[in-house]
C-alpha cells in the first residue's frame, strides 16, 4: 500500500504476521479510522473498548487509539440501547397544595388497595384510601365491590365525615385502563356520569399524575407501605370475617393518624409531637383520656360558649403554628440530584427507549419525541412520545436518550 506509514518496531525477528510486526499509522480523526474501528467492534460482537482495541492493533495503529476507540463506541446506537442511563432531573419543589395551610382533607390524594377476600366467602373487598395532602391524615373505607354506586356511597361517606374536598389528585386515567381487570372496573367508576356530576356539583377539582409516575403521588403511596407492612404483622395468613377486617383497617387507620410528624423531644418540658389527629380531633386518637372537666364549669351562657370557642381556635393556630416550624422546615431538607447527575437531556424528535416493567431491556419499545413538558420550576419533567402504535406520556426517569 503507498502512501501510507507503517509502525516500526523491535519485534523484526518474531514470528508475528508482518502486519502486526509493522501495523498501519493510521490519524485518529479520520472516516477511515472510524470504519476500521467500527468493523472491529462488530465482527467481536458488539464488544468493549479493550477487546475491539485489542482487534484493530493487529493490523493498524491509530493514535491516541483508546480515547478514539471509547468515543465512536459510544455512538454504537445498538450498545447504547444496553449503556444508556435513565434520565435524571432534579427533585422538584413541592406543589402548593402540599405546603400552605388548608382545612384537613380539603387536599386529598385517592387510591385503593385489594382484592381482600373474606372468611367463609368468595367476594373480593377493596379498600379506598383518602389521604390529606397538608396534614398527612388518612381515611379509608372497605367497598363490597368497585361499582359506582358503592364507590359514591364511601365518597359520601368521606365528605360527610371530613368535609369537602377542593381537589382530588390520583393517578393517571391511562394507568387504569392498562392495568388488570379490577383496576379497569375502578376507573370506569370514576368516568361514570353520576361521579362526574358529584363532584362538579360540590366543585371538586381533579388532579391526575402522570402514567407510570408513581412516586409523582408519593403522599399516598406511602401510606400503602404502612398498611401493607401492618396487614403483614396483624393478619398475616389468617383468614378475617368482615367485621374483623373491617375492625382491623379502622385501628390502622387510627394508628396512622396518630403517628408524630415532628420530632420527638428528649426533654419533658418540649411539647408533645404533633400528629395528623392534632387537627381532627385535638389530641392524638391513641393518647389517654384527658381528666374530666368539673359539672360547675360546664356552663350554657353566650360568654363561656365563646370563651371555650376561643380557646379551641388558639390550639388550631397553636397546631398550625407548630405544623409551619416544624414539619413544613423538615421538608426543606432534601437529598438534591446535584448538576453532575443530572441527565435530563431530552428535546423534540429525540429517539428514546422507553422503560417497561413487563419485558427486558431488548424488548422495549422506542419512539420519538414529540412534545416536552415543563414542572413549576421549568425543568422538564415528562415527555410525550409517539411510539408505534400510540402516543404515550412518560416521566423523564423512564426514557433512555438514544440521541446523546
Amino acid at each position: 500500500m503507498h502512501g501510507l506509514l507503517r509502525l516500526k518496531g523491535r519485534l523484526h525477528f518474531s514470528d508475528l504476521d508482518f502486519g502486526e510486526k509493522h501495523p498501519l499509522l493510521l490519524p485518529n480523526k479520520d472516516r477511515y479510522s472510524e470504519l476500521v474501528i467500527l468493523h472491529a467492534h462488530k465482527h467481536l460482537l458488539h464488544a468493549g473498548v479493550e477487546a475491539t482495541l485489542a482487534q484493530v492493533r493487529e493490523k493498524f495503529w491509530i493514535l491516541k487509539g483508546r480515547q478514539c476507540v471509547k468515543s465512536i463506541l459510544s455512538r454504537c446506537f445498538l450498545c447504547k440501547k444496553y449503556t444508556v442511563r435513565p434520565g435524571n432531573q432534579e427533585i422538584a419543589p413541592l406543589p402548593p397544595d402540599r405546603v400552605l395551610e388548608s382545612p384537613p382533607f380539603s387536599i386529598s390524594g385517592l387510591d385503593f388497595a385489594g382484592p381482600f377476600f373474606i372468611k367463609d366467602s368468595d367476594k373480593k373487598h377493596y379498600l379506598l384510601l383518602f389521604t390529606c395532602a397538608t396534614t398527612r391524615a388518612l381515611h379509608l373505607e372497605l367497598l363490597p365491590s368497585m361499582s359506582t354506586e358503592q364507590f359514591l356511597l364511601a365518597f359520601r361517606r368521606f365528605i360527610s365525615r371530613r368535609g369537602l374536598c377542593s381537589t382530588i389528585y390520583s393517578d393517571n386515567a391511562k394507568t387504569f385502563k392498562r392495568a388488570e381487570l379490577e383496576l379497569k372496573k375502578f376507573w370506569r367508576c370514576m368516568l361514570h356520569p353520576s361521579v362526574q356530576d358529584l363532584f362538579s356539583t360540590h366543585g371538586i377539582t381533579w388532579k391526575y399524575i402522570v402514567e407510570k409516575g408513581a412516586w409523582w403521588g408519593g403522599f399516598w403511596e406511602r401510606h400503602f407501605r404502612t398498611i401493607k407492612t401492618c396487614l403483614r404483622k396483624i393478619i398475616g395468613r389468617s383468614s378475617l370475617s368482615l367485621n374483623e377486617l373491617e375492625t382491623v383497617f379502622v385501628e390502622i387507620e387510627a394508628m396512622i393518624n396518630s403517628r408524630p410528624i415532628t420530632y420527638i423531644y428528649d426533654d419533658p418540658s418540649e411539647p408533645s409531637p404533633l400528629t395528623p389527629a392534632h387537627f381532627l380531633i385535638g389530641k392524638r386518637l391513641l393518647s389517654l383520656p384527658v381528666t374530666r372537666v368539673s359539672r360547675e364549669d360546664l356552663t350554657g351562657s353566650r360568654l363561656s360558649l365563646l370563651k371555650r370557642y376561643r380557646h379551641q381556635q388558639n390550639l388550631l393556630n397553636q397546631f398550625w403554628n407548630r405544623w409551619r416550624k416544624h414539619y413544613l422546615l423538615s421538608l426543606r431538607s432534601m437529598n438534591i440530584c446535584p448538576p453532575s447527575k443530572v441527565t435530563c437531556q431530552f428535546k423534540v424528535d429525540d429517539v428514546v427507549l422507553i422503560h417497561d416493567d413487563r419485558f427486558p431491556r431488548n424488548l422495549w419499545s422506542m419512539g420519538k419525541i414529540i412534545e416536552t413538558y415543563t414542572g413549576r420550576d421549568g425543568k422538564i419533567r415528562s415527555c410525550l412520545v409517539k411510539t408505534k402504535n400510540n402516543a404515550i406520556r412518560r416521566p423523564v426517569q423512564l426514557l433512555y436518550n438514544l440521541e446523546v
